[in-house]
């Protein structure tokens, strides 16, 4: 294909030193050569900037960009302000991608004049182990004519977008849940969504990771993203389905992903007061959740669980959550 076309890739970087140069090689190996890569040294202590410094000296298509230790949505954000690309993507630090990802995904817009290509992933687990993850089951859309859209798989880094889409939308700083509080807004504000039906992008599973283990109050950042995307969507258009589907999102996330997440907590004395507070949280935000769809259908030992999350019943929850 011809290579007009500037594709911007943001790598945020925070002391990945033993992953950054597999991410980097992957980058420098897609097919698509036309490519400004803006590696952001979100203020490593290690080794790091030594090592970006090593692939930039050997490819004048990288650039470093430094700045203070700000967040993963604080580097991106800078990326974006000398993003030159007509298109733009994100791959995190430690995970790599196909040969191919910029290539099919761009090939993929530009064929159907779209805003976003999607595609799927796969997880890489530190045993070797992998997993397939959906980008979605869909060829073309937009929100408004299918507003299921919102909910597909909120990665930032499985997509390429038209740079234009972040002219009113950034990445919140400071908060957990980046991707699901701007993602949602990006698809619903596209004109048209394509999909690539193979897995382009490799998410590397840590499993020394904190967020795997620890629980803290920032958690309930959650809600602050599916706020967002809602708040979104009644500035800019206030489609009442597309509202509807990121209700959705309080179940999904709130209730079934959040509970899991603290059934996991490595501190078990803060396993109930944490369910608790996620509950009052949730009740505040969607009252009739448990009319939710996505609770009606959900497995008989799940709705088991929802019920005694619901009547605030958290040992019989973890009772048959640590069976």
């Amino acid at each position: 294909m011809e290579e007009k076309t500037l594709i911007t890739v943001i790598i945020p970087v925070y002391n990945i030193q033993e992953y950054i140069g597999a991410c980097m090689k992957s980058v420098l190996a897609q097919t698509y050569r036309n490519l400004q890569i803006l590696a952001v040294n979100d203020g490593s202590t290690d080794h790091s900037r030594e090592i970006l410094e090593k692939y930039a000296s050997e490819d004048s298509r990288i650039t470093i960009l430094d700045q203070e230790n700000g967040g993963l949505s604080d580097a991106r954000n800078y990326g974006l302000t000398k993003a030159e690309g007509e298109f733009v993507c994100f791959v995190d630090g430690d995970d790599t991608i196909a040969p191919t990802y910029a290539e099919d995904l761009l090939l993929m817009v530009q064929s159907l004049t779209a805003d976003i290509a999607v595609c799927d992933m796969e997880y890489h687990y530190e045993d070797g182990k992998t997993e397939f993850s959906s980008g979605g089951t869909f060829s073309h859309t937009n929100a408004i004519n299918w507003p299921e859209l919102v909910l597909i798989n909120n990665s930032a880094c499985n997509k390429l977008y038209r740079t234009s889409l972040f002219q009113d939308l950034q990445f919140p700083k400071g908060k957990l849940y980046e991707d699901l509080a701007t993602v949602p807004s990006l698809l619903y504000s596209a004109s048209l969504v394509s999909k690539v039906n193979k897995p382009l992008y490799f998410y590397r599973q840590r499993s020394g990771s904190i967020r795997h283990t620890s629980i803290d109050d920032r958690i309930f950042d959650i809600y602050d993203a599916i706020d967002r995307n809602k708040g979104y969507v009644i500035a800019h258009g206030n489609d009442p389905e597309v509202l509807e589907q990121l209700n959705h999102l309080y179940v999904i996330h709130g209730l079934d992903a959040i509970t899991l997440k603290i059934k996991d907590a490595e501190d078990k004395e803060k396993r109930i007061p944490y369910l608790k507070k996620n509950m009052e949280i949730l009740k505040q935000e969607y009252p009739d959740f448990m009319k939710d769809p996505y609770v009606k259908k959900a497995g008989f030992r799940k709705k088991i669980i929802y019920n005694f999350l619901a009547e605030g019943n958290y040992k019989m929850v973890l009772r048959l959550y640590d069976r």
